[in-house]
């Protein structure tokens, strides 16, 4: 456990899953005792598997709490351990001092044997659990999103068409299919994945998913107009991830010797109705790319990540740890042209001619 403290004094525990006190699935959460009060009299600590972040509702505690594993991002961030890794999740809404507890780091944590405590067994199960159920839903959702007025005008407002979603696995869990599962527990497990368009990501070991939300959202919306939505109190996620999650992409031995990584699965989509094949884009569904993920046959890649400040980092750092391993690596950025905030707007504001900057990148990676 690792207390740390924002400058404005805001306390934060960051805890390994392995602390967490006889965990139970709850619905879309994870509750368990609280090991900062030390009870074990009622499950006062409340989590979202989704992001990490969890809460104590104990009036004595009310310890804000990240379980590191869950969002490895935010726990690095939080620690100070490598700045230039950018926050999939929001770290907090306040910059932490470097003041911290003495405490094993989260290095130590990774570090250790992977000993199947109670609290690692149980969650370790629910998110497998997850992952199957998703699995053997794959053919209804995919159904679900063709005879979905709504999933198919959202992919309009997108400009992707449907074909091209449907050949790259990606489905719409409906309320409808949740609610035709025959076990209360199935149903609880999927909840957090309601009304979501789920695309199928290729981790190193098994297969991921990863979620967006269409809650709120009505035909003509733009994806910004939706964004800002759902940031008020209450609202779901946009995204959410199974653990561990991985890459939209065709199973990495089938990827083309040359690739463009791009950040987001709606790039990747863009991408290929603009003509790219399938084995030619992956998308990171986030910034993060483990050094083993990519096969040794892909020799060339072309990262075109978002232009933002996190963008730009993420860049800096896959560029570096790419050439270590020995490719050759190219970079192109969304331009600062006011023609979109990342590839899929810029398809769907320009057509073909938003795209040109990285259409011509990669052809001269032939």
């Amino acid at each position: 456990m690792i207390t740390i403290f924002t400058r404005r004094g805001k306390r934060i525990e960051i805890l390994s899953e392995r602390e967490l006190p006889r965990p139970r699935l709850a619905g879309s959460r994870v509750r368990a005792f609280c090991p900062i009060h030390g009870s074990d009299h009622q499950r006062s600590l409340s989590i979202d598997p989704a992001s990490g972040w969890g809460y104590c509702f104990n009036a004595a505690c009310q310890a804000r709490v990240l379980i590191a594993e869950w969002n490895p991002s935010a726990a690095h961030h939080l620690l100070g351990t490598d700045s230039s890794l950018r926050r999939e999740q929001p770290a907090d809404p306040e910059e932490p001092t470097a003041s911290w507890a003495t405490a094993p780091s989260y290095t130590h944590w990774r570090s250790q044997p992977a000993t199947r405590s109670r609290a690692s067994s149980v969650l370790r199960h629910w998110q497998e659990e997850e992952r199957r159920l998703l699995r053997a839903l794959e053919p209804i959702m995919q159904e679900a999103l063709q005879s979905s007025s709504l999933g198919r005008a959202y992919l309009y407002q997108r400009a992707i068409p449907l074909e091209t979603a449907l050949a790259s696995g990606v489905g719409l869990l409906t309320p409808a299919i949740i609610a035709r599962l025959p076990r209360a527990r199935q149903r609880r497990l999927l909840q957090r994945w309601s009304e979501r368009l789920i695309f199928p990501l290729q981790s190193e070991s098994t297969k991921g998913y990863i979620g967006r939300t269409l809650a709120g959202w009505q035909p003509g919306m733009d994806e910004n107009e939706h964004k800002q939505l759902l940031e008020y109190p209450g609202r779901p996620q946009r995204w959410i991830k199974t653990n561990p999650a991985g890459c939209f992409s065709l199973p990495r031995k089938e990827l083309a010797p040359q690739l463009i990584v791009v950040e987001g699965t709606f790039d990747r989509l863009a991408l290929m109705a603009a003509g790219l094949r399938a084995e030619e884009v992956v998308a990171l569904a986030g910034t993060a790319l483990p050094l083993s993920w990519l096969p040794a046959h892909v020799r060339r890649v072309l990262l075109a990540l978002d232009g933002d400040e996190g963008g730009r980092e993420a860049t800096a750092r896959l560029s570096a740890q790419l050439r270590g391993q020995g490719r050759a690596v190219s970079r192109c950025l969304i331009p600062l042209d006011g023609q979109g905030k990342d590839w899929n707007e810029r398809w769907r504001l320009s057509g073909r001619a938003g795209l040109q900057p990285l259409l011509n990148s990669y052809r001269c990676l032939y």
